[in-house]
């Protein structure tokens, strides 16, 4: 990075000044934040060229730290301090899923700027000597210089210490007034000072003397001002008393955390803890863990905590942790230790309740028998639950699998790891590299096969790129091939035809999936989330609390369940829900912007303000800056609510929710032009979704109404007519079309349909406050529809 930059640099007419965090423009100065600083710096140092996003990840926030979010936070900051858009750049242009690259070249401020004059010739008294260099010559400059320094550390120095010493509030705001007081009085003893017989000397002492003059002069100064300035601001407190802080006044609101009940027969497997700290000791802690819930999860009757779940905690938790984040009544835990060529193991079932240990067993055989240890484990805890067989399973039939070699098992268990990391390039890349690894190894390695096909199902789902459709069929028909009960394939296959929207296909692969594994949390709720794309209601109410009820701490079970309830106009049950997922994650920011939004569909904007801002604090996402805009677009903060939306525009691009949501807020805020640009964007967004899942009603909805507000009225009911048709009980169907009928100017029509949205669940508070309802406010009809006492 060039050093000269941190003295700062112009981007055409806009002074950047990093060390002051600081942008000065023709609108006026703004500040940036520190990352944002080192953001723009390493763009600067390479004009006109690609940066990276990875390179400017590692050169900011380190090796293998920050995120993409950040990353466009960041970006999102900068372009806010230009007043630059990401559409129309003037300065940062995005190069999608590569990197930005800065158009303008910068121009050292050291060689842009001139010096100013601050005084003029002609002192107050007879003589040559002007203002500037008078003001020099008395060490002026010296005192406000040194005196500024030592103010500003004993400002902070109050600031951070006093509140360590419980001192009283009053002390740093009494020590910030009287060195704000004190400066003036420094500036005054400094030039005055100087001062022999009522009028001002030129000395004509040596420049050493001059200095230690000057030296002494500025001591005294700041020393003076500061006692000074403190019996001044003692007498005045005295007299009239400080400012005293003011609290804000806020609505108080405190969100009702709750967790869901402890079942008979609920279990855990938490983490192994890895007691020698090498790398192949955690891949077979971690494979151990996983198969042993595995199998676990068949017996009947038993209610076993995911792997996602169970890995939340640390080795070795406390019980009650164990207990309140899990909701199971007993756990197992254990240790791993290799030496040489032997395996150690320590396993220990607890009862949560009280602690105590029901049993503790330890293994100490050779490397190779560690399948034989994951079954003596999986045996001995079916053995110590209150939990009876069926007659003719055995536990050691607990697997469908057949057990591999060693060594493909650890390539294999290192794929897994890979493709539980955020889904990229380059980790998909690296799990196809470990599970091919392992097929090289044994080329019959069903769940290699198996593992292959989730990851390309997985690409598809987080990355929506279209190939990786044909390779995930192959993948998975593969591992059929060479073993038809492998449950995860049929589930992966199942999810993989739902987010394409064959929806009997999508059934037929999770009924095979749970005719092999019954206790299939994942089928039963891709069963779930189909039944209610279909209108089987019941059916998908049933198959989620079902899920709900095999993991008994799985937060996203309960989120699957409560976003099905959000859907159905069930909004106070879907509020339960929310409740007992942010109860078992409190730094679940999707569980707590899902609970912003029930609350908002019930009316109970304070309660969905608190939810929404706890979601963003605990990380800035597209969906928080969503979910706080749209507060602020019904509550009537426009300036708000575009800047908020506009922020998650940034963050996602590529999403047309957010710039239809955008579109709606700067529509309402009079600013038309800008309103249909946004719509026109993401009515192309939004036609590429329809052409990879053309059977999902809710991405109709969405373009129905961006065309209806693009004037595209006859689309726009055809695409209604079509999405009604396909979710004929949803209430979000029904607003829409209320909404689409109201713009097309077809008021009893649009009235019709806002009453049956009301009727099957929309909230009658929200149709009241909905800008785009405006001229129905005075209509009767609708004052009833609305009337919510």
């Amino acid at each position: 990075m060039n050093s000269d930059l941190l003295q700062g640099f112009y981007l055409g007419d806009v002074l950047i000044e990093p060390l002051k965090g600081q942008v000065s423009g023709p609108a006026g100065a703004q500040h940036i934040p520190p990352k944002a600083v080192e953001v723009l710096l390493c763009l600067a140092s390479d004009p006109g060229e690609l940066v990276t996003r990875n390179k400017l990840l590692k050169a900011v926030w380190g090796e293998g730290k920050g995120s993409q979010e950040a990353l466009g936070h960041a970006v999102s900051e900068i372009r806010h301090a230009l007043d630059d858009h990401a559409d129309d750049p003037t300065f940062i242009q995005t190069l999608p899923k590569r990197g930005y690259r800065l158009i303008i070249k910068p121009e050292l401020a050291a060689d842009h700027s001139a010096s100013v004059v601050l005084g003029a010739k002609g002192g107050a008294h007879a003589g040559d000597i002007g203002l500037f260099e008078d003001l020099q010559r008395r060490g002026v400059f010296e005192t406000a210089v040194a005196y500024l320094i030592l103010g500003w550390l004993l400002i902070q120095i109050a600031d951070i210490v006093f509140a360590q010493l419980y001192l009283p509030e009053w002390t740093a705001t009494f020590v910030t007034v009287f060195v704000i007081a004190g400066f003036p009085i420094a500036i005054s003893l400094s030039w005055y000072l100087e001062f022999r017989d009522g009028r001002a000397v030129v000395d004509t002492v040596s420049p050493a003397d001059a200095r230690r003059r000057r030296f002494g002069r500025t001591y005294l100064s700041v020393v003076g001002a500061l006692a000074l300035a403190a019996v001044v601001v003692f007498v005045y407190d005295q007299s009239f008393g400080l400012p005293e802080a003011k609290q804000p006044a806020t609505l108080a609101v405190e969100l009702p955390v709750q967790l869901p009940p402890i079942l008979d027969n609920s279990f855990a497997v938490l983490p192994f803890l890895n007691l020698d700290g090498g790398k192949e000791t955690q891949i077979f802690a971690d494979g151990l863990v996983d198969d042993v819930i595995t199998q676990l999860s068949r017996v009947p009757g038993l209610r076993v905590a995911s792997r996602g779940d169970s890995f939340t905690l640390a080795p070795n938790s406390a019980s009650r942790e164990v207990r309140d984040r899990l909701r199971v009544a007993m756990y197992l835990e254990g240790s791993v230790e290799m030496a040489a060529d032997r395996l150690r193991v320590i396993v220990q079932m607890i009862d949560s309740e009280s602690g105590f240990h029901v049993l503790s067993r330890k293994f100490d055989r050779t490397r190779e028998d560690f399948f034989d240890i994951r079954d003596e484990i999986t045996s001995l805890t079916v053995a110590n639950v209150r939990v009876a067989l069926p007659p003719g399973l055995r536990s050691s039939s607990l697997k469908v699998i057949e057990d591999p070699t060693l060594d493909a098992y650890v390539l294999y268990r290192q794929g897994i790891e890979a493709l539980r990391q955020p889904m990229s390039m380059d980790a998909v890349a690296s799990a196809l590299g470990w599970f091919d690894g392992a097929l090289a190894v044994d080329p019959e390695y069903a769940a290699a096969l198996a593992g292959k096909c989730a990851v390309y199902v997985k690409a598809y789902g987080e990355m929506d790129d279209s190939s990786f459709i044909a390779k995930a069929q192959s993948a998975c028909a593969t591992a059929l091939t060479l073993n038809p009960n492998l449950d995860i394939v049929h589930t992966a296959l199942g999810d993989l035809h739902s987010s394409t929207g064959q929806w009997n296909d999508a059934e037929v692969s999770y009924q095979k999936a749970l005719s092999i594994d019954p206790s299939n949390v994942e089928s039963l709720t891709g069963l779930g989330i189909i039944y209610a794309r279909q209108q089987r209601l019941d059916e998908a109410e049933a198959s989620l609390r079902k899920a709900v009820d095999i993991h008994p701490g799985d937060s996203r079970a309960f989120n699957r369940l409560g976003t099905f309830l959000f859907q159905s106009g069930r909004f106070a049950e879907a509020v339960e829900q929310f409740q007992y997922v942010v109860g078992l994650q409190p730094t679940d920011m999707h569980g707590y912007g899902n609970l912003g939004a029930a609350y908002t569909l019930l009316g109970n904007f304070p309660a969905a303000a608190a939810a929404h801002q706890k979601a963003h604090d605990i990380e800035p996402t597209k969906n928080s800056y969503s979910n706080l805009g749209l507060l602020h677009y019904y509550m009537g903060n426009l300036d708000a609510a575009i800047e908020s939306l506009t922020s998650a525009v940034e963050l996602r691009p590529n999403d047309h929710l957010s710039k239809s949501n955008l579109g709606d807020a700067l529509w309402i805020a009079g600013r038309e032009d800008e309103a249909r640009r946004e719509f026109e964007k993401a009515e192309a967004l939004v036609e590429s979704a329809l052409q990879v899942n053309p059977n999902d009603p809710f991405s109709m909805m969405d373009l129905a109404w961006i065309r209806a507000m693009l004037d595209k009225h006859d689309s726009a009911r055809d695409l209604m007519d079509r999405a009604r048709g396909m979710a004929p009980d949803d209430p979000y169907t029904y607003y829409y079309d209320g909404m689409i009928f109201l713009r097309a100017g077809d008021k009893e029509a649009a009235l019709d349909a806002l009453e049956i949205a009301a009727d099957k669940g929309y909230s009658r508070l929200m149709l009241g406050t909905e800008p785009h309802l405006e001229e129905l406010r005075n209509d009767a009809r609708f004052a009833a529809l609305v009337n919510t006492n």
